[in-house]
Formats: structure tokens, C-alpha cells, sequence
């Protein structure tokens, strides 16, 4: 070909293989724990590349196959790893690259599972973990040690949207030769590919908008050769498995991930302008808006966002919050994201060090799903009027 694919049409024929898989558009589901070898010598050679060539059911199908090579082609690394969830392949992935006495880097606005765990459970193996804030700055430099292997980002930051400043964190840690990770989930590989900024290794939950169905649970690693065998040999170690049913499913929604990511935006920039009218709205949380104060830095990553909002609504002393959560029609609590469907969650904290409720209002977080915007407007719009009546 004389010319290189556009991301929009990667994701549309990357993985389909028609003569490998019997004419089919869609990858084959392999269902198989043992993996038998024509003869001794097929034998040997798979186990000297295990960690690359099928093996053993636990450590990859050619479903899973397939699927690593679709995210080493959308994300052009050179290598890929498929987990069981987003959050086994951020574990899987510190615990490779630290070991006891080291010390790590966390931006504190990360998702909180992980927080928790670095505050938790790594002290158990000796390993030590700061946190930091997403804004560059001086800091960062006070915290810095001897010991220091690795900064953590996750940009924009769950909950509230802190956008890092990618390049400038790189940098910094280059010139400490400290490896750098960031989750990408809240863009994907659509709205931003860490990899060209300078990022070591980018992870991604595919549960999320990359599957885009709320059906199953898949992580994604995106890495150079340089640290593939570490990942992989400690996710083998950890038993971490995920299933060619995950990854055909992953696989299916990426087909749609463009248009999906688009519509989920553009529905969510209708639903900030009228969260913004809301006299009952204090405040709220929304990066790819001019208003937003993380805007440019987040435009100069970022070529999309996507439908996820979080807002404060004034706190009316009189009725509980039942009042407001149980008269939505269309938008459920429930946790993650990234789905059809519209999703509503009450919030404690907008951060894992931060109590965000206060005696004015209380916040949550919404998902923009698919459905039609004017139907999700309304149906705010129905539930805050009731609870501040």
C-alpha cells in the first residue's frame, strides 16, 4: 500500500485476516486451555517464545493473538499485552518494573483502585510510593529520590479531569531515567497516543469505550520490546488470564469506537449547556470546553473527548438524595463507563485524598450514553427539579 492508513479506517480492517479465517470479517472465538505441537522440535520452539507464540491457553489464543496485534497496530508499539481487566494491567505492570526499596511516583487524582493498592499493598513488598499533583511544577522535584523507577499518569484524572502536561513529565523523567506509565482509558487511542508524546508504556481498559457494550473485561497494554518480557512474564506469574470470548467482544466494539466516541461527545456538550443554565448547578467538571480550566493543555494532547461529566448540584437540606437518584428514568447508578447506555454515580470524593461533599451541594458523575440527548436532558432536568422543589 502507498499510503498509511487513517486511525478511522485502522479500526475498522486491522486484525482481519479473510484467508486465515475461512473468509470471515469477524475474528474466530479459540476456545482451548492445551495446545498440542506437531512434533518435538514445534515443541522446543514454542517454549523458547512462549511469551510470544501460542503455548498455553493461559498465556494466549490466537484470539488473543489477534487482538495484541490490533493494538500494536493502532498504538504502533512494539509490542502489546492483553489482561483481564483495565486495573490487572496497571498492577501487572508496576509490579514488573519495581521491586523492594524502590520508590514510585503516583499522580494522586488516579483511578482509586490503584491508589488504594500503592498505598496498601505495596508496602507489604517494601516498595514506596508518593503522590503528586497533576500540574507540573516544583514539587515534583522535592520528591524525587535515589530509588525513584517510575512516574504513574493518568490523564485527564478520574473523577475531575486533571490534565498533565505529557511532554513535560517526560522530560523530567528522562533526565532522572525513571520509566513512565499512563493510563489512557478516559481518550482511548483515538483521542490520544501517549507513545508519540514519549510515554514508555500506555495502558487502557478495554472494558470501557473500547468494547463500548458493557459486556466484558479486558485491559490493554501498549510497550517497546525493551519491557514486554518483564510485563509478561510477571502476568503469567500473577495467573492473570483473559478469556478469546473478552477479546472477540473488544474486538467487535472497536469497529464502532470512532462513531460511538463521537456521538457520546458531542451529546455531552449538549448536556453541559444545560447543566450550565441549571440555577440548582454549582459547579462542573468538564475538560474540552473553553471554559474548563485545563482546555488548552488538554486540546494540546487530545483531538476528542468523550461522555463522561461530573457536576455539583445544590444541596437542599429538606430531602434526602433519594429524591433526586431515584427520579431518573434513563440514567442508573451504576459504576464504570464507556457503555450505550447513560450511567449516574454519587460521589464521596473527587479525589482519593479529598472528601468533595459539603454542606452546599453534593456532586456525581454521569455518563453520556447513545441515547437521544434531548430524552437525557429532560430526564436531569425532571430529577433536579423534583429534589430542589
Amino acid at each position: 500500500m502507498g499510503f498509511e492508513m487513517k486511525k478511522k479506517t485502522k479500526l475498522i480492517h486491522s486484525g482481519i485476516d479473510t484467508k486465515k479465517f475461512a473468509g470471515s470479517l469477524t475474528t474466530p472465538i479459540y476456545h482451548n486451555s492445551t495446545i498440542v505441537f506437531n512434533n518435538y522440535k514445534d515443541f522446543l520452539l514454542a517454549k523458547r517464545k512462549r511469551f510470544s507464540k501460542l503455548y498455553y491457553g493461559r498465556f494466549k489464543t490466537k484470539t488473543v493473538i489477534t487482538f495484541e496485534n490490533i493494538v500494536k497496530d493502532l498504538y504502533k508499539s512494539e509490542k502489546a499485552i492483553i489482561t483481564s481487566s483495565g486495573l490487572s494491567a496497571i498492577i501487572i505492570t508496576l509490579f514488573a518494573l519495581v521491586k523492594k526499596n524502590d520508590h514510585i511516583l503516583v499522580v494522586e487524582n488516579c483511578y482509586e483502585p490503584v491508589s488504594n493498592f500503592v498505598k496498601d499493598e505495596f508496602k507489604k513488598f517494601g516498595i514506596n510510593c508518593d503522590f503528586y499533583s497533576s500540574d507540573f511544577n516544583e514539587n515534583i522535584e522535592k520528591l524525587i529520590k535515589t530509588n525513584t523507577k517510575l512516574i504513574y499518569l493518568e490523564s485527564p484524572a478520574s473523577l475531575n479531569y486533571e490534565v498533565q502536561d505529557i511532554t513535560r513529565f517526560v522530560k523530567f523523567a528522562r533526565k532522572n531515567k525513571i520509566v513512565t506509565v499512563m493510563d489512557n482509558t478516559w481518550s482511548t487511542i483515538i483521542g490520544c497516543n501517549p507513545l508519540e508524546y514519549g510515554i514508555d508504556i500506555v495502558i487502557e481498559s478495554a472494558t470501557k469505550y473500547f468494547s463500548g457494550h458493557s459486556d466484558c473485561f479486558c485491559g490493554l497494554i501498549a510497550c517497546s520490546n525493551r519491557h514486554f518480557n518483564q510485563i509478561f512474564k510477571t502476568k503469567v506469574r500473577f495467573g492473570d488470564f483473559v478469556s478469546s470470548e473478552s477479546c472477540y467482544l473488544a474486538i467487535r466494539g472497536l469497529k464502532t469506537l470512532s462513531l460511538r466516541l463521537k456521538q457520546h461527545h458531542e451529546s455531552a456538550i449538549k448536556m453541559y449547556k444545560y447543566l450550565k443554565t441549571n440555577k440548582n448547578v454549582l459547579s462542573i467538571l468538564f475538560p474540552s470546553v473553553v471554559e474548563n480550566k485545563n482546555f488548552k493543555l488538554w486540546k494540546k494532547y487530545h483531538s476528542t473527548g468523550n461522555g463522561l461529566i461530573t457536576f455539583k448540584i445544590k444541596r437542599n437540606g429538606k430531602k434526602s438524595l433519594d429524591f433526586f437518584f431515584d427520579n431518573l428514568k434513563f440514567f442508573k447508578i451504576g459504576f464504570s463507563w464507556g457503555g450505550f447506555e447513560s450511567l449516574i454515580l454519587p460521589l464521596e470524593s473527587l479525589d482519593p485524598f479529598h472528601n468533595c461533599n459539603d454542606e452546599n451541594g453534593f456532586w456525581c458523575r454521569i455518563h453520556v450514553g447513545l441515547e437521544d440527548v434531548n430524552d437525557l436532558i429532560n430526564d436531569i432536568d425532571y430529577a433536579i427539579d423534583n429534589y430542589e422543589k
